[in-house]
Order: structure tokens, then C-alpha cells, then sequence
């Protein structure tokens, strides 16, 4: 039987599963199993995000770039710890040329360019190296940034997960929790100087085909654990239950696949502590609000309502091998979000 031209086919080697080390394919395009054509009404479905994190002691820092087909924006945002003083800001344009997505990955390049708007997650120059540039400049603030992202000296490998979702769609995901960063971010003026040993970069890139209405829960930290060991975690529930998750931590730079877990927090007051325990009981941690952004954007027949919390996670992480590690200054963000999109 011959599939439609909008529907191709996927390639029978490309096999759902998780993998760590090297990304495998050229790029994403036969993997999400949706056209190359913008005419299709599918392209509605595909949606693709490439968010860089900060985690140092007197700062917390984010951005994305984000193309949802019919929708571009990026976002960029720094919590300084010390003053509890949060500076956000995020665009969102019609797919005008502003974003370039390449989909690889480990090579490509996100980049949002408007006016007074720039951001850039690129990779290069050196293996596992890569830059992020950020210039935001809006209502007399203005955030920006010039950060290399690096792998730590004892090195770290990624995480790979090709996952079904409903129907004939796929989602493709890379993370990394425990790369370090070299480079300035500023702030109003406030300059913060990131040392690689003492700052730490969550990495998350993803390409898929997902649900008209999402939504899901997610954590992810970095640092170390109170014996000096390097580690690193990503969590989620809500949207991969029905096939392959993307639960992983990282045990000096080793990445492990876990199992489902739980979060319990009060989403009507999201700046009390919350809770993220998987069922087998190697993952209990608490999690500690320092400061939190939070939206309720409703455009009809698009809509998008998080509330995003960062700060300190405290707790235990239990290794595949029986070993448990109490962690010590390890930051992070949790969130709760739902999109229909």
C-alpha cells in the first residue's frame, strides 16, 4: 500500500528507545514523522524547543528558542539569588524569518533575531562545546548574555529519547543535566562572572509531534551531592506515560534511565516546597522555591499557563548500583505548564 505524500513513512532503522553518547541520525526530519511541507495541516502538531539553564550560587538563568509551526518566540530570564529580584522577558511572533532552527541536536544552531531580541544556542567551536548569546532589551531593562558551554573535565554524555505519541506521530528529545559554563551575564547592569567548577548548565532540545492540549510537570537540577560527587537530573510526568520517559539522572557525568515519578506540590501556591518521589523510592527529593515566573496567556484558540518556580533541591538520588547520594547545593527549576497549542 503507498502513503500519502503528507504522511511519510518512518524509516524501519529508526527504532524508539533511549540511548546516551552520540546523537545517530543526520537530523530529526524522519523521526517526528510529519512533512516537510508548511501547506499540511500537521505542521500544526510539530513543535520545537531549545532551552539553555544557568544554575550558579548568585544567579539562576533560562532561555529558549521555540517554533511551533504557526508561532515563534523565545524567552530569557535571570533570578538573582541574592536579591530575590527576577528580570523575564518573552516574545512571540508569527513565523516571519525571525527563528532559525537547524535539527541536529548536537550541530545546529536555535537562533531568534528581532528587534531588540536576540538569541542564539549554537554549537561549536570543539566537540560538546557550545555558545550561547543572549540580548534582550525591553521596557529599560535589558538581559544579556555571552556563555560558553562546556563539558565538565571528567566528561558527561547526553541523553537520547525517541518516543511514540498518539497516533502515527514521534517525539525526539536530547538532555543534558551538568555541563558547566564560562562567560558574563548581566542584568540591568549587574555583571555575574560563571566559573566552570562553580556553575552548572541544563540543556534541553526537543522535536515533536504532540497533543492539541499538554500538559506536564517537569524538574530538572544540577550540581553535586554533599561527598563532591557530580550530578545531574531530568524528570517529567504528564506526557510520556504512554510510552518511553525521559527520567534520567546524571552520577559523575553517567547518564541513568529511571522510572516514573511523582510531584506533589499546592498549585495555588506554588512558592511552598515541592515534592518529586519516584514509585521505586531512588528519587525523594524536596524541592525549595527561591523565585518563580508564571503566566496566563489566553488567545482563543492558543493558550499557555505555567507557573515555573526556581531554587534548591534537597534530598536523596539512589544509583543504579545501590548507592545513595544526599544532595548538597544543587539549583534548579520545577514546573507546572499547560499549553493548547
Amino acid at each position: 500500500m503507498s502513503q500519502k505524500n503528507d504522511q511519510p513513512l518512518l524509516d524501519p532503522a529508526m527504532e524508539h528507545g533511549a540511548w546516551s553518547g552520540k546523537f545517530k541520525y543526520p537530523d530529526t526530519t524522519g523521526l517526528v514523522n510529519l512533512p516537510a511541507s508548511g501547506l499540511s495541516l500537521n505542521c500544526f502538531r510539530e513543535k520545537r524547543w531549545c532551552y539553555a539553564g544557568i544554575i550558579h550560587r548568585d544567579i539562576i538563568f533560562g532561555s529558549a528558542v521555540v517554533h511551533l509551526g504557526y508561532l515563534t518566540s523565545a524567552f530569557c530570564f535571570g533570578f538573582d539569588r541574592k536579591t530575590r529580584q527576577m528580570v523575564e522577558h518573552t516574545i512571540v511572533w508569527p513565523p516571519l524569518g525571525q527563528v532559525c532552527f537547524d535539527l541536529n541536536p548536537e550541530t545546529g544552531r536555535c537562533r531568534f533575531k528581532g528587534r531588540n531580541k536576540f538569541l542564539e544556542i549554537s554549537s561549536g567551536p570543539g566537540l560538546g562545546i557550545k555558545k550561547l548569546r543572549a540580548d534582550f532589551r525591553f521596557s529599560g531593562q535589558t538581559i544579556q548574555a555571552e556563555i560558553d558551554i562546556l563539558p565538565p573535565t571528567s566528561g558527561i554524555d547526553p541523553m537520547h529519547f525517541f518516543m511514540p505519541m498518539d497516533g502515527s506521530a514521534h517525539a525526539f528529545t536530547t538532555k543534558i543535566a551538568g555541563l558547566r559554563a564560562k562567560g558574563q551575564i548581566h542584568l540591568n547592569g549587574t555583571s555575574y562572572d560563571l566559573e566552570p567548577d562553580k556553575s552548572h548548565v541544563l540543556f534541553d532540545w526537543t522535536h515533536g509531534a504532540y497533543p492539541r492540549k499538554t500538559f506536564w510537570n517537569w524538574a530538572c537540577g544540577a550540581g553535586f551531592s554533599r561527598d563532591g560527587s557530580p550530578l545531574g537530573f531530568n524528570f517529567s510526568a504528564g506526557v510520556y506515560e504512554n510510552g518511553l520517559l525521559e527520567n534520567v539522572i546524571w552520577i559523575n557525568g553517567n547518564p541513568e534511565s529511571m522510572g516514573r515519578v511523582d510531584f506533589s506540590y499546592d498549585a495555588a501556591d506554588p512558592d511552598k516546597p515541592w515534592k518529586i518521589k519516584s514509585r521505586d523510592n531512588r528519587i525523594d527529593l524536596l524541592f525549595t522555591p527561591e523565585g518563580i515566573r508564571k503566566a496566563n496567556d489566553n488567545l482563543g484558540i492558543i493558550k499557555s499557563q505555567f507557573i515555573q518556580p526556581c531554587g534548591q533541591f534537597s534530598g536523596s538520588i539512589e544509583s543504579r548500583t545501590g548507592d545513595r547520594f544526599t544532595l548538597g547545593e544543587v539549583g534548579g527549576v520545577v514546573e507546572e505548564h499547560f499549553a493548547k497549542w
